[in-house]
């Protein structure tokens, strides 16, 4: 419940002035508000725009509309001015948001706390993986999951290890699977490492260096590079080669070329140029045996998987999580047994 908000000042609703005070207004301390309301106010602040936040919450824009309106007249004040131009919420909806993301926040706890105590019958959990460990067998260990708990809910998010970690921090994952280079030492996580997996570099059939029987580093300097975003040991793989390079040419380039989390659409910029990439072999088995790409033997340093399980030190997790984070150290033993 949100008590003691200040009101709005003169808005604007639907292209015309209103005064806040012309709105109808029920008293804060007998008001109950719905938590989707105030998702769908966060939906918006964040979007700032009425049919892409709508889209966001699954909901159509005339649905979104009113759910504003309903908070409008409960607070007796409006939350966003409108125009045609532009949205962006009032101070009163500065005020409110600010307090809807303490009170959503608080309320994904309170259901947390209710897992712990019902086990593994129900319960939700939220993981980050890195876009390199979304094609391993961690989907093998969230499938495992599904199955076993069909009343349980397990959400997935992909991004870079850096989004992944501020999730982390604002209780919005309950862990992530991703590189755990420059986390390893930040007290604030406990990490889990996972054993190392080597990672190949491959090309469309066709490209000019398809066919060669060895490659250096400098080599894959030559084309773009179409990665997600590189963790510092990725760097160094590259930098005596890529300093040499630069010199040559003169120039200065970005690392990598081409950035994305996605590895389906970088197989996608691979086959459709000259850009290279590395991912995992599960990565790409299946290209590779319908011949769309191929494998480059690099004569350097293996590259390997940095990557390992990260939980905040000081939160317990639900049991689902707990079961999760087992499944996939379980499925990693084979791999520490082959080291």
């Amino acid at each position: 419940m949100l008590r003691n908000i200040p009101q709005g000042n003169l808005t604007t609703l639907n292209d015309n002035p209103v005064e806040s005070s012309d709105l109808p207004q029920e008293s804060a301390a007998s008001t109950m508000f719905d938590l989707r309301d105030l998702q769908n106010l966060l939906s918006l602040e964040q979007h700032r725009h009425f049919g892409r936040a709508a889209a966001a919450v699954g909901l159509s824009q005339p649905a979104l509309t009113k759910s504003i309106q309903r908070l409008e007249k409960q607070l007796g004040g409006l939350l966003f001015d409108r125009s045609r131009s532009r949205i962006a919420p009032t101070a009163l909806g500065n005020d409110v948001i600010t307090r809807a993301k303490s009170i959503l926040m608080e309320v994904s706890e309170m259901r947390r706390s209710a897992d712990l105590f019902l086990g593994l019958q129900v319960g939700t959990v939220t993981i980050g993986v890195g876009p390199a460990m979304s094609e391993s067998y961690l989907a093998r260990a969230i499938a495992a999951v599904a199955e076993h708990h069909p009343h349980t809910q397990v959400s997935v998010r992909v991004d870079h290890w850096q989004q992944l970690s501020e999730w982390l921090l604002g209780n919005e994952i309950d862990f992530f699977v991703a590189d755990i280079f420059e986390r390893a030492d930040d007290e604030r996580f406990e990490c889990i490492p996972l054993p190392k997996q080597e990672l190949v570099w491959f090309c469309r059939v066709g490209h000019p260096l398809a066919n060669r029987s060895v490659l250096s580093q400098k080599d894959l300097l030559d084309y773009p590079l179409a990665t997600p975003r590189m963790p510092i040991w990725a760097v160094r793989w590259f930098a005596a080669a890529k300093n040499e390079h630069e010199q040559l040419a003169g120039m200065q380039r970005p690392m990598p070329n081409v950035q994305c989390e996605s590895y389906s659409m970088l197989k996608r910029v691979v086959m459709a140029g000259n850009s290279v990439s590395a991912a995992l072999s599960d990565t790409v088995n299946e290209e590779v045996a319908e011949g769309r790409l191929v494998i480059l033997p690099i004569d350097g340093p293996t590259l390997t998987t940095q990557a390992g399980i990260v939980r905040l030190r000081e939160r317990s997790l639900s049991p689902i999580a707990n079961e999760l984070v087992r499944i996939i150290q379980a499925m990693t033993d084979g791999f520490r047994d082959a080291e």
